[in-house]
């Protein structure tokens, strides 16, 4: 059986050019100057597309080159898939680049403020064509999502080891116990653990819930005693409006407090150790371009944090 010959598209593209341009000017001559190559270098080239389509486009003669009628309808609906296929090259130019696509992102912070609040909108604000997915999941869940390519990225807590992954450092955050103004321990200007251990906690279900769930039983347990957590399936917000309507308090870091809550108050913990690293992990086979920008970013950013605080202590 005799294989069907495919043709060329992207040179067939590029002679389409000089068809398009010779019967707009009328002229294989005229769209040689304007091209600034040989008449024959254009003749050549517009035979060759004839050739391939299987009509002729132009009747030559002394007087130039007329388009025949055939040639008329064939550059008049080409010119519409030459302009849509140049449309779909840039548009995957911005894509190879970074400049466009998608890209999925795993977080356990919150957005209200702070490090990843502030990378976030600048990334938007330098690739606002990037369409940025952002999933709150648990350290495992994220963990899980960026082996298997559903994340790009995720920002977690700690130092994380995946396999095949890479993992940087980039911000520290102090943790905070919310309590609500009517506490006995409002008017204080920081808490201990021992001003809350016999407390109730409330912790999500999800997101950052586990692990803030395991640091209080480290925290707080010893012999014969363990902290009283109660898991809430809500989302941060309606767990600080738990603790406002006094059903317990909560533990947070600097990120959230920039939303304003009337009636909590915020008490750093006194603590040298009390504070939460977090890092940004990825697979090292990732190919998203826009991955690439997202972590020259992250780092460029935690590079300034670390400089300024230097310079402010």
């Amino acid at each position: 059986m005799k294989a069907i010959r495919m043709p060329d598209i992207a040179l067939d593209l590029r002679y389409l050019k000089y068809a398009m341009l010779a019967a707009e000017h009328g002229s294989f001559r005229r769209t040689a100057e304007m091209l600034n190559v040989p008449q024959s270098t254009v003749s050549r080239r517009i035979q060759l597309l004839e050739h391939r389509i299987g009509i002729p486009l132009f009747e030559r003669g002394r007087s130039g080159a007329r388009v025949t009628l055939a040639g008329e309808r064939f550059l008049r609906d080409a010119a519409v898939g030459a302009d849509h296929l140049h449309q779909a090259v840039n548009g995957l130019a911005l894509v190879k680049r970074g400049h466009s696509g998608k890209i999925c992102i795993g977080i356990m912070a919150s957005l209200a403020s702070g490090f990843l609040a502030e990378l976030l909108g600048a990334f938007h604000s330098r690739f606002p064509a990037v369409d940025i997915k952002i999933e709150e999941v648990t350290s495992q869940a994220s963990a899980c999502a960026v082996l298997n390519g559903r994340l790009d990225a995720a920002f977690m807590p700690g130092d994380p080891k995946l396999p095949g992954c890479r993992a940087e450092k980039l911000w520290d955050e102090k943790i905070f116990v919310a309590v609500p103004y009517a506490h006995p321990i409002a008017a204080l200007a920081a808490a201990t653990w021992d001003d809350i251990r016999h407390e109730t906690f409330l912790v999500t279900a999800d997101a950052a819930g586990p692990e803030i769930e395991d640091y209080l039983v480290r925290q707080l347990s010893g012999p014969a005693f363990h902290p009283k957590i109660s898991v809430q399936r809500v989302g941060r917000e309606n767990l600080l409006n738990m603790v406002d309507r006094g059903f317990g308090i909560t533990l947070t870091t600097d990120s959230t407090l920039g939303i304003t809550y009337p009636n909590i108050r915020f008490l750093p913990i006194i603590s040298s150790e009390d504070k939460v690293s977090s890092s940004v992990v990825w697979s090292a086979s990732n190919q998203n371009p826009a991955l690439k920008h997202l972590v020259e970013m992250s780092l460029n950013q935690a590079r300034r944090s670390t400089t300024g605080k230097k310079c402010g202590d």
